[in-house]
């Protein structure tokens, strides 16, 4: 049986693998992906902690509004003050977000929204 902790270290680690296939040249990304993964068989309690403090606690609303200028403007302003293994996450919206195919847009959206749900239950 998966617990909620599981679940949402799995699907963390699907969307880094997503975003590490869509920006190869971004070596953070996979960086993140290895120290994700580390995590989650070291303490993947670790994980839902950094993204509840980091993304779900502030943009939760705003990740389910798609309010892309609110997140942009939180991620260039977490980015800059604190790096850790959430942040190239934050760094798509930071350096990609106005470039990407309203496709792709919406992927990241439908990740962000289900990690929150997952962090939740977490």
């Amino acid at each position: 049986m998966t617990t909620p902790l599981g679940v949402f270290n799995n699907q963390l680690i699907r969307f880094f693998e997503d975003l590490s296939q869509s920006f190869p040249e971004e070596r953070d990304i996979k960086n993140a992906l290895e120290l994700i993964k580390l995590a989650k068989l070291s303490n993947p309690r670790l994980i839902v902690d950094l993204f509840y403090e980091h993304v779900s606690k502030e943009l939760k609303e705003p990740i389910n509004r798609e309010d892309a200028d609110l997140v942009v403007a939180y991620a260039k302003t977490k980015i800059e003050n604190q790096f850790n293994e959430i942040s190239p996450a934050l760094l798509i919206f930071q350096k990609y977000w106005p470039n990407l195919s309203d496709s792709n847009r919406k992927s990241i959206w439908n990740y962000l929204k289900v990690l929150c749900v997952l962090c939740e239950r977490a």
